[in-house]
């Protein structure tokens, strides 16, 4: 079995749910492992391809996941783990290990790749009559590409691993779980190592701290403490307007910077509320700040210095009641940047379908966000991702959208979405713009300060 193979090479000891999705894989064709975060998942992948290549000959196993940054610095990352761990204990596993790829000779190999860099059509020139495919963050993996992956398994003795956060509410790896033919399971945070009250059993492993971080943060019964805590499909909300695999997804994106660099400013309400500041360049949402219990002038000086800092030539401001003194501040100072004005219940620029301008900038950022045209880190900020996945719309009498006010939100005990506010804001698009004359930009890496 695969968890006495990898004692045996590396010393190391599967915990319980390991093992049975390790011993599961050996007696079925296809597992899905719907998971918590950080219960071990990329550790069990690496060590699955391993033993079945250490197993099987000839044998061919592939990886794969959405973005490179999750074949190479994760999953593969585990593959060399194991291979130094099993040299330490005197076993040299052999072949040429290199970063996504491990070479015995030309039939007996495993190689990784990133799903949004390859071909689904590259797959129907995989033969052998041993194949072992991975699939990592498995509900972020295109159609496309399952289709590929499922034109591999087919074989006598083709295996198939899909393991990630269950965050998407269709497509395959959402469809197995409810599929003939599939070995399934979960992963709760709960029964983890680390939470069964002996303290920190496996380093790296979800803790009791994340679990509070976790509900202070998302609150339990969210999206994403459903599926980041518990390990289970979210409960599915039909009049949410922006997925949570969207934003996932957009949090891995990795898009080059391109065009001037724009700011929004969403300026607190309420005692309770924050002031946020976010900029983006192009696709890519690059920095972000948050402020609490500031004067006008003092929001509009820390704007002014965060302008100044990412060297931005556009700046959106929310500029109903108290926003409209730091607008007016903005306008005074930054005479060579273009300041606007921004009223989210105000016009929208397309008046037919939605009910005012803060229902069309989410809608828009919706869009976006689901066609995969936009991304950054701080989109995998846990405050962003639940304001983001929390705000509802309703359709009114005449076939306008209508977002969810934030008054209503209070009142069913969530806080003011700044974050989504700002972000939605600031790839809002305005009636007018004047041309802008693009100056050099900063290195925006060294200079961004984003909410952790």
């Amino acid at each position: 079995m695969p968890d006495v193979w990898i004692a045996e090479v590396t010393g190391e000891k599967p915990w319980r749910k390991q093992t049975e999705i390790l011993r599961a894989l050996a007696l079925h064709r296809r597992v899905a492992v719907a998971s918590c975060n950080s219960a071990g998942k990329s550790w069990l992948a690496a060590r699955a391809a391993a033993w079945f290549l250490a197993n099987f000959y000839p044998a061919v196993v592939v990886t794969t996941a959405p973005t490179d940054r999750q074949v190479r610095r994760i999953l593969w990352k585990e593959i060399h783990s194991l291979f130094n761990r099993a040299k330490r204990n005197g076993i040299n596993l052999g072949g040429k290990l290199l970063t996504k790829s491990w070479e015995f000779t030309e039939e007996h190999f495993a190689f990784g790749f990133a799903t949004r860099d390859y071909d689904p059509d590259a797959f129907q020139g995989i033969h052998s009559d041993n194949v072992l495919v991975i699939v990592d963050e498995a509900a972020g993996i295109s159609e496309s590409i399952w289709e590929g992956v499922m034109s591999v398994v087919r074989g006598q003795n083709a295996k198939l691993l899909a393991i990630g956060n269950p965050t998407n509410l269709s497509g395959t790896f959402y469809n197995a779980f409810t599929a003939k033919g599939w070995w399934t399971t979960h992963i709760s945070a709960f029964e983890t190592p680390n939470l069964q009250g002996k303290g920190i059993v496996i380093p790296g492993l979800i803790t009791e701290q994340d679990i509070e971080d976790a509900r202070e943060d998302w609150g339990e019964g969210s999206f994403l403490w459903q599926s980041r805590i518990l390990g289970i499909f979210p409960d599915k909300v039909e009049d949410t307007l922006i997925s949570l695999s969207w934003v996932e997804a957009a949090a891995n994106q990795d898009f080059e910077p391109e065009g001037p660099v724009e700011v929004a400013c969403d300026v607190a309400r309420y005692g309770s509320d924050s002031t946020v500041f976010v900029a983006r360049r192009g696709p890519l949402l690059i920095a972000g700040e948050e402020h609490t219990q500031l004067s006008t002038m003092e929001t509009a000086g820390r704007l002014i210095d965060f302008v100044r800092r990412h060297n931005a030539m556009v700046v959106k401001v929310d500029a109903v009641g108290i926003g409209a003194g730091v607008y007016d501040r903005l306008k005074e100072v930054l005479r060579d940047v273009l300041v606007l004005e921004m009223n989210a219940g105000g016009t929208p620029i397309d008046a037919s379908a939605y009910a005012d301008a803060g229902t069309e900038w989410w809608h828009n950022l919706a869009k976006k966000l689901q066609a995969g045209e936009i991304g950054g880190r701080l989109f995998g900020d846990r405050r962003v991702m639940r304001e983001l996945t929390s705000r509802r719309y309703r359709y009114l009498s005449d076939g306008r959208m209508k977002l969810e006010t934030k008054e209503e939100m209070r009142k069913k005990g969530f806080k003011s979405p700044d974050w989504g506010d700002a972000i939605a804001m600031a790839y809002a698009g305005v009636k007018e713009r004047p041309k802008i004359n693009v100056r050099p930009v900063m290195d925006l890496t060294s200079a961004s300060r984003w909410r952790r």
